[in-house]
């Protein structure tokens, strides 16, 4: 009976040994350290820094070297590049001044990474080429397509403000670029706010012509942004990036 209580101790002895969680927390522990890659997703420009950035490679050359990589993404317009911020569909976005503004006042938790020289001449009232629409007070009444929550509504509130007349003066039709594209080009509406590169595309197509552009009524730059978390989790991500 001994015997057997020394032979059951010992094999009781040895199970336990045998079921330490010690090396296997050293081991999740080791496993925690190792630092996970990371894809950023970068807002896709056609122009400015950004544009070069993404056909230079220099980014996903810097960022390699931890194993992380780059992606991205297309968007119409600045407010819907920052609904995807605010889904989390996107980490880093660049934009005007206004639709930050709108972001912020619908609760999306971004935060200003830096900001851009102001561009007035990279925002501008486009009318069809033989129009007769001469000034901005001539738009009383007419039909003007601009992207909602985007620079160009702050710039026509401002332009109206400057000749007298208010919004409600003139028809809003809100649409993002490309649909605003195609209605400007098939005549639907008698004015367009728009930005580069839609502005010399208009020209070069001989369609459109400059009615007035945003000197005297913007002087802020855009705004390179992300959101909070990312910001905090990937400090060293946003100095590459800012490098």
């Amino acid at each position: 009976m001994s015997l057997f209580i020394t032979l059951s101790l010992g094999s009781l002895l040895i199970t336990l040994v045998g079921c330490n969680p010690q090396p296997q927390t050293s081991q999740k522990a080791s496993t925690t350290s190792e630092k996970k890659p990371t894809t950023v997703r970068i807002v896709y420009s056609k122009l400015g820094p950004l544009a070069v950035v993404r056909k230079q490679g220099t980014l996903e050359k810097r960022l390699k070297a931890e194993g992380d990589s780059v992606t991205w993404h297309e968007f119409a317009a600045g407010p819907q590049s920052l609904e995807a911020l605010n889904a989390n569909s996107l980490d880093i976005t660049s934009t005007a001044e206004s639709p930050v503004i709108f972001a912020q006042a619908a609760g999306t938790p971004l935060v200003y990474i830096s900001t851009t020289q102001p561009s007035p001449k990279g925002v501008a009232f486009v009318v069809p080429k033989n129009s007769s629409i001469k000034s901005v007070v001539d738009l009383k009444g007419k039909k003007i397509a601009l992207q909602k929550a985007s620079v160009a509504q702050y710039i026509i509130i401002q332009a109206l403000k400057e000749v007298g007349l208010k919004l409600s003066d003139v028809t809003p039709i809100y649409l993002p670029p490309p649909d605003a594209n195609v209605a400007f080009s098939q005549a639907k509406v008698d004015a367009w706010i728009t930005w580069e590169p839609y502005i010399t595309r208009v020209e070069e197509k001989g369609i459109g012509r400059i009615l007035r552009d945003g000197t005297g009524l913007r002087d802020i730059g855009g705004f390179y942004s992300t959101t909070r978390h990312f910001a905090k989790e990937h400090p060293e991500i946003i100095k590459a990036f800012l490098e």
